[in-house]
């Protein structure tokens, strides 16, 4: 049954990220927006799976966003740049995200789990080698339940090595590569820490969309992705599928159009076409692969399997929501069904702002009034007393999961004109 929902955009400029709030707001038929604050290169970066929960940096900040505290920096979080690797990712519960911090003996940039519950650093992922300036390790992804964490080692300033931390055993495993003594970094790890994406540098410097799957040694064996022939190299691999069984990655002018790629063991390299003018690059991708989030031409676009590119304001549009015209968004996380996005927008007067983009509907404002009418009456009770003692959600006013005596109460309690 359609429910008739009354909800709200938040439009929220701030002075600064942790600065004073001022809210604007407008209505609509569902969803939310909301802008962070007027921060320039400040990204959200990743979002729990509820959407409750974003985490993101700036220049200077690493923080994770709420709609009740909104921005609450992690003080003593290093903020990516200067010689500062990674970026924030959290787990799908939200309880906790990467970052890093000064760790040892000098004091070096190291990946470091944040328990945003508690508040309070946990433990960081150590180093299995020296350091490169200011880095000796530096997080770019996690599984959902924050197992495993993935990223890049310091060898040396001239080797880098990918790596992969399992914090239930406390093991840690090397990416290595073909290319003899030329770098490697893990961009992105399935839910059971076997399938790595990320990429390998060849001889000349060109970063090779990699992958590595893990063996019944628990040894990662890789493959180098290319299109068709060997020499045909693919840039590299940015996102994987929850189960492993997809790779994603950012296309070449030369190939493709530039479109953003996938690749499976089974297919090898596709191209996903067709697809926008324009480089494409897959930011995020959902458990099976099916969906993932794309930048290309200078927009942000939802890829499904079997139904191709839908931009995002065309997503929105879907789930009854208007996007503001006034922005360009960059959409950089999503949620497994792509009703919470976060990234990057750009006002049109040139003001830059995090978003997080809330699909969901929310609440109905009269929740007994099953037929819309505006009103709780004689319909609305005669269809609750049809569903009397079954399992049907749309007249299930308390949420017990069964039509019965609570729910009479609280629809004689609405009684008359919706407010």
């Amino acid at each position: 049954m359609h429910m008739n929902h009354s909800t709200r955009l938040a439009c929220v400029l701030t002075t600064a990220i942790s600065g004073t709030l001022l809210a604007v707001a407008s209505s609509s038929n569902a969803g939310e927006v909301f802008f962070l604050g007027p921060v320039p290169y400040a990204y959200v970066n990743d979002i729990s799976a509820d959407g409750r929960i974003a985490v993101g940096y700036d220049q200077a900040n690493v923080w994770f966003w709420t709609r009740e505290n909104w921005v609450v920096l992690v003080d003593g979080a290093l903020a990516p740049g200067n010689g500062v690797g990674g970026h924030p990712n959290i787990t799908a519960d939200g309880f906790e995200m990467t970052c890093s911090t000064l760790q040892g003996k000098p004091l070096k940039s190291e990946a470091t789990i944040y328990d945003i519950k508690n508040l309070a650093f946990a433990e960081s992922m150590g180093n299995v080698g020296p350091n490169c300036d200011i880095e000796r390790s530096g997080p770019w992804g996690m599984s959902r339940d924050g197992r495993y964490v993935c990223g890049l080692n310091w060898n040396s300033c001239s080797e880098a090595r990918g790596f992969v931390r399992d914090r239930a055993t406390g093991e840690e495993r090397r990416m290595q590569s073909s290319y003899f003594y030329k770098p490697t970094r893990a961009n992105a790890i399935s839910d059971n820490g076997g399938v790595i994406a990320g990429w390998a540098d060849d001889y000349v410097g060109w970063r090779q969309g990699s992958v590595w799957i893990r063996d019944a040694a628990g040894e990662y064996v890789q493959t180098l992705i290319s299109r068709g022939v060997a020499t045909a190299k693919v840039s590299e691999a940015s996102s994987v599928s929850g189960n492993g069984q997809w790779v994603f990655g950012r296309g070449r002018t030369n190939f493709d159009g530039g479109a953003a790629w996938r690749w499976s063991v089974a297919t090898g390299y596709q191209a996903m076409i067709p697809a926008p003018a324009g480089l494409g690059a897959v930011t995020d991708s959902n458990v099976d692969g099916s969906m993932a989030l794309v930048l290309a031409g200078g927009g942000t676009y939802l890829w499904f399997a079997d139904r191709g590119y839908v931009s995002l304001s065309q997503w929105a549009a879907e789930h009854g929501f208007k996007l503001p015209s006034n922005w360009s968004y960059s959409g950089f996380t999503m949620s497994d069904d792509g009703l919470f996005i976060g990234g990057a927008a750009m006002r049109d007067d040139g003001t830059p702002s995090p978003f997080v983009l809330d699909l969901t509907p929310s609440a109905p404002a009269c929740p007994a009034d099953f037929n819309n009418d505006g009103e709780v009456g004689a319909a609305d009770l005669s269809s609750l007393l049809a569903a009397w003692d079954s399992l049907n959600p749309d007249v299930d006013l308390d949420g017990d999961k069964i039509i019965g005596a609570a729910d009479l109460s609280l629809l004689l309690a609405a009684w008359g004109v919706c407010p």
